[in-house]
């Protein structure tokens, strides 16, 4: 078995970047596994029958409504009907960056934050209105590519702009009431991520929910893409990520975050970061 599978996905935003927008459509779409990355990402579909496993919740997004992924928020989209074309813009929103447009008055991290209190991650602005945040939306990708220095500070003063309205649209949005747990598996990731510093073996697992191994692979791998080893191992950095953040040592963290061994975590870390333990730790803003 390959040492620690803790991937780093292609779609992530590269460090230092502080925003990034798409508008995209697919005729052919990939499919995903169960995911997170550090930034928040604002996502609105246009077109297309999808399925979004967004922590331990089932929702069904359709034109109108709108998700919002926190940093570390463990999300994967599904395709329940791959003939339809899947078009969809989505947002991805760096802290740092939503730090430095913040004022005294209005914090943008404080915004999204409190949209997404209480595992409320879809929003229904309506129809209409996502419609015309489309055009924005595209005017902010084509001055991307003037990458002058005045280029660059005015698309950046677009997004901020753009943001304001966008935050003041969802603040006034209504949650769906189709966002409920969408099955066994919903219990399962619940208790890994409420647990994953402790005992999480598939003989533990197979215990407290009285479902053989064979069926928690198999479900599990079906419902996130991923095996329960790579979700737990996932989790746990994660976590180990919120205490190098809290300012807990390296060492610590290791061990309050579900691992036994150091040099197995260092590894994983790096894997899935890019970054030591150490390193991290360091990065990570005052």
């Amino acid at each position: 078995m390959k040492d620690h599978p803790i991937w780093r996905f292609d779609n992530q935003m590269p460090a230092g970047r502080e925003f990034e927008i798409y508008h995209a459509t697919n005729t052919t779409p990939q499919p995903t596994i169960y995911q997170s990355h550090h930034y928040y990402e604002l996502y609105f579909i246009l077109r297309g029958a999808i399925r979004v496993i967004v922590e331990d919740l089932d929702v069904h997004p359709v034109l109108g409504e709108a998700l919002i992924y926190p940093p570390q928020c463990m999300h994967r989209v599904m395709h329940t009907d791959p003939t339809q074309p899947y078009e969809r813009f989505y947002i991805y929103l760096s802290r740092d960056f939503l730090a430095s447009i913040s004022t005294e008055e209005y914090s943008f991290v404080e915004a999204l934050d409190r949209l997404t209190q209480g595992k409320r991650y879809c929003l229904r602005p309506g129809e209409e209105a996502v419609l015309k945040l489309v055009p924005m939306a595209d005017e902010i990708i084509e001055a991307a590519k003037d990458q002058s220095p005045a280029g660059r500070l005015a698309n950046r003063c677009r997004m901020v702009i753009y943001l304001l309205h966008l935050l003041q649209l969802l603040e006034k949005s209504t949650a769906p009431a189709a966002e409920t747990p969408a099955s066994r598996m919903s219990d399962l990731i619940g208790y890994i991520n409420q647990n994953a510093a402790r005992e999480l073996s598939l003989d533990h697992l197979e215990e407290v929910f009285c479902i053989s191994k064979y069926a928690l692979l198999h479900e599990f791998k079906d419902h996130t893409g991923m095996s329960i080893y790579q979700y737990v191992l996932t989790r746990r950095i994660l976590l180990a990520q919120q205490l190098l953040q809290q300012g807990v040592k390296p060492r610590q963290a290791c061990m309050q975050s579900g691992f036994t061994d150091y040099t197995s975590f260092y590894r994983a870390f790096k894997a899935r970061t890019g970054k030591s333990p150490a390193q991290y730790g360091r990065s990570t803003p005052e």
